[in-house]
């Protein structure tokens, strides 16, 4: 079902339901005034009936008709029939309704009749007379009539409300249609934009006519997305490029040496000096495909990555030991600043503490690659009072600035590092492990003097 049908079939729910509790409202408080009307003037009717009696106790005149089929009865304190207005009458008045209306002294009911669609009214009261009984017994007087011209408008009543619902929820669901359209008419410009030759062009961009309500948000969301996924499509194009050179160097050099080694190389020594290069290429070419597949595992990873409770101290500890053992002679510094000695509980991240130590190991790799040797400063530090900040600084060539962003891209360097062997995956890798615990990483260049990088990542009491 589309909106727009829903959008008219619950607007003219909304109001058939109002209107439907407003017309049960009105029907039922004319229906219930109508009874009471005609209850009381059915007990005047009654009570006139006293006037009629003689010191005696006999009967004298009778009551002036003015409803329809109204009748009248009295009965004497002996419960004899003194008085019948009409001879005939559908209503019979046997001896336990006489007794029920002495104890009640007023009963007010209702009957049917053979003759009429709606049941009859009725009134039966007691009075003393004028002369009151010795026993204190007293007269019982009914009477009964057709409320014809009120059961007529009640009938008039709801075959108004009836027909004027009708109307109401007709004309409704007619204006619900055309302002369900008139609303809607902006998404659809924008379906008929979207479906247009021109959408299938990377430049394409949806136009909304006004750009500050849902439609235009919308608008701009979806914009914002083909932003996103023009980026993603460059981002794979260039890794492709970036990734079919890096493979493609070392499997040429690897064929060179080969080729020549095969060619021209009689002796051993020449051959050996031949084999060793392409063992070397080989490594690299393997430690390239390593970070690829590295790199490929953790773009899997999801939301059911097996997170635990870490201190964090202890794997920036574990990470620098890591980095002292490969890169032994290393000068690498780790500090831990009073706001995180002075907590009185360990500083907890949840995570996983294999990609937590890849990641930080990642990065002082490379601060030490590219500071030749200088030492290097790790300190792990309080940035909020539900963040920890892990800062690196290294002495070496500095990360030219405006390339912060790029880096972070895999197999993209920097433009000064030509001279220095890697292949761009390290810095991505740690990058994507640290947005996966929900973290940040930051790079401020200092050209000629270092690099600082900034790891931020929530801790578990947050």
């Amino acid at each position: 079902m589309q909106i727009k049908h829903k959008l008219i079939l619950w607007f003219s729910s909304l109001v058939a339901s109002i209107l439907l509790l407003f017309s049960i409202y009105v029907y039922s408080t004319y229906a219930s005034f109508r009874q009471r009307s005609i209850e009381d003037r059915l007990e005047r009717k009654a009570r006139v009936t006293e006037q009629l009696l003689t010191l005696r106790g006999s009967v004298a005149g009778s009551v002036i008709t003015s409803m329809p089929e109204q009748v009248e009865f009295v009965y004497s304190p002996a419960d004899s029939l003194i008085y019948a207005s009409q001879a005939t009458n559908d209503f019979v008045a046997d001896s336990a309704f006489r007794q029920q209306v002495r104890r009640e002294r007023l009963v007010r009911f209702q009957y049917e009749s053979s003759d009429h669609m709606y049941p009859k009214d009725g009134v039966a009261l007691t009075y003393a007379g004028v002369s009151p009984s010795p026993d204190g017994r007293e007269y019982v007087a009914i009477a009964t009539a057709y409320d014809q011209d009120g059961y007529q408008r009640q009938k008039n009543l709801r075959d108004l409300f009836v027909v004027g619902n009708v109307v109401a929820i007709s004309l409704v669901s007619l204006l619900g249609y055309f302002f369900s359209r008139q609303a809607l008419k902006p998404l659809n410009k924008l379906i008929d934009q979207i479906n247009t030759p021109a959408a299938s062009t990377l430049p394409f961009r949806l136009r909304p006519d006004n750009v500050h309500d849902e439609v235009g948000v919308l608008a701009q969301a979806f914009n914002d997305l083909l932003t996103r996924q023009e980026r993603l499509v460059e981002n794979q194009r260039s890794f492709i490029a970036q990734a079919s050179h890096e493979l493609r160097t070392p499997l040429t050099t690897i064929k060179g040496w080969l080729e020549t080694s095969l060619l021209y190389d009689t002796d051993a020594e020449n051959l050996k000096r031949g084999m060793t290069q392409a063992v070397t290429e080989l490594d690299k070419l393997t430690a390239l495909a390593n970070g690829l597949l590295q790199l490929a595992r953790i773009d899997g990873v999801d939301a059911q990555l097996d997170r635990q409770p870490l201190e964090l101290v202890e794997i920036v500890l574990d990470a620098a030991d890591t980095l002292g053992q490969q890169r032994a002679g290393q000068s690498l510094s780790v500090q831990l600043s009073d706001g995180v000695l002075e907590q009185p509980t360990p500083v907890m991240v949840l995570g996983n503490a294999h990609l937590l130590r890849t990641a930080l190991l990642n990065l002082l790799d490379n601060a030490v690659k590219y500071s030749n040797g200088q030492p290097v400063t790790m300190c792990l530090e309080m940035d909020t009072e539900e963040r920890a900040r892990i800062r690196i600084e290294d002495q070496g060539i500095g990360l030219t600035p405006g390339e912060e962003e790029q880096v972070l891209l895999p197999l993209v360097r920097g433009s000064n590092v030509q001279s220095i062997g890697g292949f761009g995956i390290g810095l991505t890798l740690a990058h994507r492990i640290i947005s996966l615990h929900q973290g940040r990483l930051q790079l401020r260049p200092r050209p000629e003097v270092g690099t600082i990088t900034e790891v931020t990542l929530p801790l578990q009491n947050a």
